[in-house]
């Protein structure tokens, strides 16, 4: 083997940090981003929150606070169009920036920038945890420290939907007790609300919510206790000939158990309640639609004059205290940039999504497109990473409702005439069907798929049967309303 030295040309792509943070602004929604933008503001002491009367941070001009060379790129708004060639302190790089966004010299309407439209006021609240709610009955009811203990760690390893997934054992093991004491303690948990907690699976948890009914219907018990596959198929003869009982008695118990929630801990004491507060509103102005980016919560930035004025007297200052403040510089500069950038783009995307969805926002969801991410990004001259991030976790008020940006997207299929159409209108007459269908005689699949295929839509069984579930429609044997 020998030593040597070679010279390989190769393409590589590199995103900077800088960059790296920029297309993190550009994906996060206006509240999370109202929160950088504090942080930054708190951290940074070259950046301001601009007052109502000031010019915007965009017109700044540094004519009298000259900066280091490497920050000046020729002309008296080098705070925030930074250099248009080269790689700046920061690993800044005009090239890598143009392959993610595109200026173009866009400018978002006027009218847009003036519009007050009014979005509703949001309050974000917290109610007590499952965990909260289950302690605090807990306290009440244990007679001493030990059992609260227990007790404790019963609800600490109830999963999402309050059943309890853990080996006695392993409870008894950590609190060192006997299994026995796990399992008087289990079952005091267990006489907590919401009804059915602790239990450890669906049957189980019936059988607890049925014990606590002041009336107890032993009929609806023996159902859930022995007949459970039967019950959940429907067969309400086999059940009825296995108890020895009338038909209508079984119907009697099945409606008893169709009120009761085999998930007690899913739909109950979320940790927060959330709310959406749209990023974007688009609103019809006569014939047309506008698009008005929301950031009213934003803080207005600018770059601070007092350590502007610093930097012009630079030459007074160690190198190291020069240093940091043109890092804090070009992260001021970075960060305005990038805000900018974020909203200009959310606005064009929105625009062309408002463009291209027009017959949606005028008749509903029945006329909503095929779209993808690479067609808006052709249309905005953008890459498809960049319309994904500026579409994630966004919410567009709109004359039809509040959606998800993602929603505009969507998977195309074949009508029978030969036209294409969005799967998202695809599942809304599927869901419109399954609606207005006889609760008595639900429709199977099969017959789903006729109906969808007399109405224009070219679809399969498996497809029918995939957006079903997809929609969380039960089985037609699970529709089914008994009589």
């Amino acid at each position: 083997m020998s030593i040597k030295l070679e010279l390989k040309n190769e393409q590589k792509l590199t995103i900077t940090p800088m960059l790296q943070h920029a297309l993190k602004i550009l994906q996060l929604p206006t509240l999370e981003l109202a929160d950088l933008v504090r942080d930054e503001l708190a951290e940074n002491p070259m950046l301001e929150e601009k007052e109502a009367d000031e010019n915007s941070p965009l017109e700044i001009s540094l004519e009298e606070t000259p900066i280091a060379p490497e920050l000046e790129s020729g002309n008296h708004t080098s705070e925030v169009t930074l250099t248009d060639a080269g790689v700046g302190p920061l690993g800044f790089n005009m090239e890598e920036w143009n392959r993610h966004f595109s200026d173009d010299g866009y400018e978002i309407p006027k009218y847009e920038q003036d519009s007050h439209a009014e979005v509703p006021e949001v309050q974000v609240t917290r109610s007590p945890s499952l965990e909260e709610h289950l302690l605090w009955q807990l306290r009440l009811v244990c007679k001493n420290d030990e059992d609260f203990r227990v007790g404790e760690l019963i609800i600490g390893n109830l999963d999402d939907r309050g059943f309890f997934v853990s080996p006695l054992a392993d409870i008894a093991q950590t609190a060192g007790v006997d299994e026995d004491r796990v399992g008087d303690v289990l079952a005091m948990v267990q006489t907590l609300e919401p009804a059915g907690i602790a239990a450890r699976n669906v049957i189980e948890s019936l059988l607890i919510q049925l014990r606590n009914f002041p009336e107890r219907n032993l009929v609806a018990e023996r159902i859930v206790e022995h007949h459970f596959e039967a019950l959940e198929r429907r067969q309400v003869d086999k059940i009825a000939k296995a108890e020895k009982i009338t038909r209508e008695a079984v119907l009697a118990g099945i409606q008893i158990i169709s009120g009761l929630d085999p998930f007690p801990g899913r739909h109950q004491f979320d940790d927060t309640v959330e709310y959406v507060i749209p990023d974007v509103v688009v609103e019809k102005h006569e014939d047309d639609y506008i698009v008005i980016v929301k950031d009213d919560g934003l803080p207005e930035l600018k770059v601070s004059r007092t350590y502007r004025q610093m930097l012009r007297h630079r030459g007074e200052m160690s190198a190291e205290a020069k240093a940091y403040l043109e890092e804090k510089l070009q992260k001021a500069i970075w960060l305005i940039r990038s805000i900018e950038q974020r909203r200009k783009t959310l606005y064009r995307v929105m625009e062309t999504i408002v463009d291209v969805q027009k017959a949606f926002f005028e008749k509903g969801v029945e006329f909503l497109k095929p779209l993808t991410l690479r067609e808006i990004a052709e249309r905005v001259n953008l890459h498809e990473s960049t319309i994904s991030r500026v579409t994630s976790r966004k919410y567009a008020q709109t004359p039809r409702g509040v959606f998800e940006l993602k929603y505009f997207f969507s998977s195309q299929l074949k009508t029978t005439d030969g036209g294409e159409i969005s799967s998202t209108s695809v599942k809304a007459a599927l869901a419109e069907l399954v609606n207005d269908e006889d609760i008595k005689h639900p429709y199977s699949d099969q017959r789903l798929t006729e109906l969808m295929n007399g109405r224009g839509f070219q679809i399969a069984r498996r497809t029918v049967a995939k957006y079903r579930e997809e929609l969380n429609l039960l089985p037609a044997s699970r529709r089914k309303r008994l009589e």
